[in-house]
């Protein structure tokens, strides 16, 4: 009996620690290419949608495509080895292999497409102050919780009732049912 205990204690620790790697101890993430946020943003005045273009048409905002870096890092002299690095990705004709740095629960679900080209939501907002670092960061720079999704669609909900919103339209159809989001 006092081996089952052990056994019991052992798996619930062992569950514990692994929930816990899951949801908040996301693993350092190294990227392929040293990508600067702050140039492309701030200084070349890029939005987060040019290069990040599917978070304006589908449920994820998706890695930008080895192709797209080209367009504008093809063919001039450079003494930058990033650059160098998204050159000899297209030479082979392949794609840089970004690795994913952001990720909800599997039972969360959450458009992009919804949040940014629909109810404009600033990328800022769940992502944090992407637009200030010079290399990718390696993990999250916020911790998003549901207060805070719950907290924004309360927000919006409110700003209804108060009169014109954000986005009027989408005011009305905003939504802080548990089935919208966990499916």
């Amino acid at each position: 009996m006092r081996g089952m205990k052990w056994l019991g204690l052992t798996g619930a620790v062992a569950v514990a620690i692994l929930t816990w790697g899951f949801w908040w101890g996301e693993p350092a993430v190294k990227q392929p290419v040293e990508y600067p946020h702050k140039t492309h943003v701030q200084q070349l005045k890029l939005q987060c949608t040019g290069c990040h273009q599917r978070a304006v048409k589908d449920k994820a905002a998706g890695l930008p495509q080895t192709a797209l870096c080209l367009a504008c890092h093809q063919g001039e002299e450079t003494s930058s080895q990033e650059v160098k690095k998204i050159r000899a990705f297209g030479e082979k004709e392949q794609e840089i292999p970004w690795k994913r740095v952001w990720r909800l629960p599997p039972h969360v679900f959450f458009s992009h497409r919804t949040h940014v080209a629909v109810a404009k939501v600033a990328c800022q907002t769940c992502h944090g102050a992407m637009e200030t670092l010079d290399r990718p960061p390696a993990q999250p720079l916020r911790t998003l919780t549901m207060n805070d999704c719950i907290g924004c669609h309360e927000k919006w909900e409110r700003s209804d009732e108060k009169g014109p919103g954000p986005v009027k339209a989408m005011a009305q159809r905003v939504s802080t049912d548990c089935n919208a989001c966990h499916r």
